[in-house]
């Protein structure tokens, strides 16, 4: 339960942070919207960092689109068959998209590191802030993945249970 209790509160941190950039988005937003417009006077930074908010709000939302399973996916095939081998196709899937996302963070790693060496124009950050979202989404989505596949391989040995997406298990 303590391990449980630990992706809970990494989940939390990662909400919490994922709203604090909302705000600071829309903020940022309507800061952009009243100088252009009221002012005539547009403040130069506000695009851009609206932009970093932005990508890191999605990076945020996508890792917590493995957990919950919603993003999309073609399901019309593996309807039809049998749950139990629903559910060991979707370990198999799970295991190629695992394989893409360390990918992702291989080669993330290393372009967010060539980023750092150039400055962002507007808010004079380094541009590894902007590029550093895609491995830090990968290693996210990651271990997201690797929980939901530990339910679904525990699914798969217990007999009791369904083996379909309990959609009320929101952290695993």
């Amino acid at each position: 339960m303590a391990a449980s209790s630990r992706w809970r509160s990494l989940a939390h941190i990662e909400e919490t942070l994922a709203a604090i950039l909302l705000v600071f988005a829309f903020i940022v937003i309507a800061l952009q919207i009243v100088t252009r417009f009221v002012f005539r006077d547009p403040m130069f930074w506000t695009e851009e960092a609206a932009r970093y908010a932005f990508v890191w709000l999605v990076a945020l939302g996508a890792a917590e689109g493995v957990t919950s399973r919603t993003h999309i996916t073609m399901d019309v095939v593996p309807r039809m068959l049998p749950e139990r081998v629903q559910l060991l196709l979707r370990l198999v899937l799970d295991l190629v998209v695992l394989a893409a996302l360390l990918v992702l963070v291989y080669y993330g790693i290393f372009g967010a590191m060539r980023a750092h060496k150039v400055m962002s124009i507007a808010i004079g950050v380094p541009e590894s802030w902007l590029y550093g979202a895609l491995p830090v989404f990968g290693l996210l989505a990651a271990i997201r993945i690797l929980l939901v596949m530990a339910r679904d391989v525990r699914l798969l040995f217990d007999s009791g249970r369904p083996a379909v997406d309990a959609p009320s298990e929101r952290y695993l």
